[in-house]
Order: structure tokens, then sequence, then C-alpha cells
């Protein structure tokens, strides 16, 4: 049988036309996977920040709980301390100027203590947060 020039185009165009189709749908399957991809790197990024946010909004309500009883612990105690050393030197205003000037370079201490400390925590923290990303 004798093939004639018409076929020939006519099987070449199938043969495109197969080509275009089985393209079209490995793109669509290559879309379908990039969506799934992107969708679950939201979820991730979304399941990850929340833990972060959790854990500092623990910590945070953690270290305020200690800071307001540490305030209530120091402020009876310097008062407690005011009224005898008021008594000590004979005069009350005395003994609370007094004790009020003790606290001045336990300030200072604090605040260029505090600093480094504050700084240094917080970059471990992020830093192990990454490591246990990236190791677990």
């Amino acid at each position: 049988m004798t093939e004639y020039p018409h076929n020939q185009s006519n099987n070449s165009l199938n043969t495109m036309t197969d080509n275009t189709t089985n393209t079209e749908q490995m793109m669509q399957r290559l879309f379908v996977q990039v969506s799934q991809h992107l969708e679950t790197r939201w979820e991730y990024f979304s399941l990850t920040s929340t833990e972060r946010i959790s854990n500092f909004l623990a910590n945070m309500a953690g270290a305020v709980v200690i800071f307001v009883f540490s305030i209530l612990v120091l402020f009876f105690f310097s008062m407690g301390f005011a009224w005898w050393l008021g008594g000590a030197i004979g005069s009350q205003a005395g003994g609370f100027a007094l004790s009020g000037l003790i606290f001045i370079p336990i300030a200072a201490l604090t605040y260029r203590w505090i600093r480094p400390y504050v700084r240094t925590k917080f970059i471990q923290s992020i830093l192990s947060d990454e490591h246990e990303t990236t190791n677990g």
C-alpha cells in the first residue's frame, strides 16, 4: 500500500497533538505539585511561627510573674530595711533616704549587666530554634 503525502502530514499532526497533550498534562501535574508544595510550606511556616510565638509568650508570662513577685518582695524588704535603718540612726526620713540611695548603685550595676545578658539569651534562643528546625 502506498502512502500519500497527505497521510504522512496527518500522522505528524497526530504526533504533534499527542506531544502537546502530553506536555499540557505534565504542566498541569507540575502546577498541582507546586501548589501542593506551596500549601505544605505555608502550613509548616504557620506551625513553626505559632510554636515560636507560643514559646515566647509562655516565657514572657513566666518572666512577668517572677518580675511582679520579685518587685513585691523587694518593696517589702526595702520598707523593712528603711524602718530598721531609721530606728538605728534616729530618723525615719533618714532611714528611707539612705535605703533609697542604696538602690542607685544596684540599679546601675543591673542596667550594665542586663543588656548583654538579654542580648545573649535572645541570640541563643534564636540559634537553638534554628538548630532544632534544621535537625528536627
